[in-house]
């Protein structure tokens, strides 16, 4: 109790205490001795009573304040619980993350492994000619010449000999670019996604297009080493993406010699395994002559993917006989297909090769969960056509040329690994 109650307590006992002794000798003819001694047991009493009610205002005090500190001491221990809890959950969740980490940055690494390693086998280094006296005078007098300057020499006139080394030193080198070009959405004509596409570069400089490479690669067994670094670079790229939108998407080019490669294509599944959570922004495309002529181990490398849940394209397409529902079953959710054949069909159905008129196709392909991307735009007036069909994506360099990644986007995996 405070100071104030105790004295207004104790006034309540000592001033009628006080007055019975004064009073009892005039009213009842006691002794004053007497009256003062029942004034002063009555002021006992008194202050018995007011120590009683004190302890008992003190006890009630007291048990408050106890469950008080045993509310706080519980919430305290499930605090300490939760926190260890949560301790034990970081480090556990560290642990995994450096796991998975580990073995994305391990399997990437056998990725790269598998690059150089296919690198060396397509090197074939031819023996050095004899060199005369003469040519070895001739050689030391162009050594003190003043060098010549670089000339960029035309791919279109080198012979497939000269193509082919130039491509084998290109790959060695690693002069294999990266280029994406715009898919956008229509008819607002935003960027929705990406399609990645390769060039070679001599070492003069010169742009080798896949048109000119494609010709003597394929029959030298190099097309699955341009594959391969274009889907690594893909995946460097698709990453860099996703960390700054969470919509980005890129398509990457697959050919049929990647999904027969048994050395390379297991250690990629592999690693894609290691990078699921890029399922929803990496969309391998495959070209219709592919897709047509899939066998059994290419059939069995398209369920690998599609089974840790990336998504598929058809693209290169010639003619609009297209199975939709095996499509679907096979993980394709888009379909591109040229202006100048969706148009071609606008009008004029009967057409060769034209199996569905131009504005079923469409609906067809949506109601089977597949999504139209018409491609190769270039006029205005293949835009109003694609408009008409109600299309709402549109590849072409009327929306934009293939740019090239800048090169800090798809360092090597080693900086990567340092980082």
């Amino acid at each position: 109790m405070s100071t104030t109650k105790n004295i207004f307590a104790a006034s309540l006992y000592i001033l009628p205490s006080i007055a019975l002794a004064l009073v009892l000798p005039d009213l009842m003819g006691l002794d004053q001795k007497l009256s003062m001694l029942a004034g002063l047991i009555a002021c006992l009493l008194g202050a018995e009573a007011h120590a009683a009610i004190a302890r008992g205002v003190e006890r009630r005090l007291v048990r408050r304040e106890l469950a008080e500190l045993t509310g706080v001491a519980k919430g305290l221990a499930h605090e300490l619980d939760q926190a260890g809890e949560r301790i034990v959950e970081l480090e556990e969740r560290f642990e995994r993350e450096t796991t998975q980490r580990m073995e994305r940055i391990f399997s990437e690494i056998r990725v790269v492994e598998s690059l150089v390693k296919r690198l060396a086998e397509t090197r074939e280094a031819p023996p050095m000619p004899a060199i005369g006296a003469a040519q070895v005078q001739a050689k030391l007098a162009e050594a003190f010449e003043a060098p010549a300057p670089k000339v960029v020499p035309d791919i279109s006139k080198l012979t497939d000999t000269e193509l082919l080394e130039t491509i084998r030193r290109s790959l060695e080198q690693n002069r294999v670019d990266l280029y994406l070009q715009p898919i956008v959405g229509l008819p607002q004509r935003k960027v929705r996604y990406y399609e990645g596409l390769s060039r070679l570069r001599s070492e003069e400089g010169a742009l080798i297009m896949p048109r000119d490479y494609m010709r003597v690669a394929e029959p030298a067994g190099m097309m699955p080493t341009v594959d391969n670094i274009l889907l690594f670079r893909c995946i460097q790229v698709v990453r860099k993406l996703a960390s700054r939108n969470k919509d980005a998407g890129v398509f990457c080019n697959i050919s049929a010699f990647s999904l027969l490669d048994s050395d390379f294509f297991p250690q990629f599944v592999e690693y894609m395994q290691h990078n699921q959570d890029l399922a929803q922004h990496l969309i391998f495309e495959f070209s219709q002559t592919t897709v047509n002529g899939m066998g059994p181990i290419e059939e069995e490398s398209l369920a690998a993917l599609a089974n840790l849940g990336f998504r598929f394209s058809m693209d290169q397409v010639t003619n609009l006989k297209i199975n939709v529902p095996q499509l679907h079953a096979r993980n394709f959710r888009f379909a591109k297909i040229p202006a100048s054949l969706i148009t071609s069909g606008l009008h004029a159905q009967e057409r060769a090769g034209i199996d569905i008129h131009a504005s079923d196709l469409k609906e067809l392909l949506r109601r089977s969960g597949i999504q139209l991307i018409v491609d190769k735009i270039e006029t205005e007036r293949e835009v109003v056509d694609v408009l008409d069909l109600n299309v709402e994506l549109g590849q072409g360099y009327l929306f934009g040329e293939p740019r090239p990644v800048r090169e800090e986007v798809t360092r090597p995996v080693e900086t990567a690994a340092a980082a």
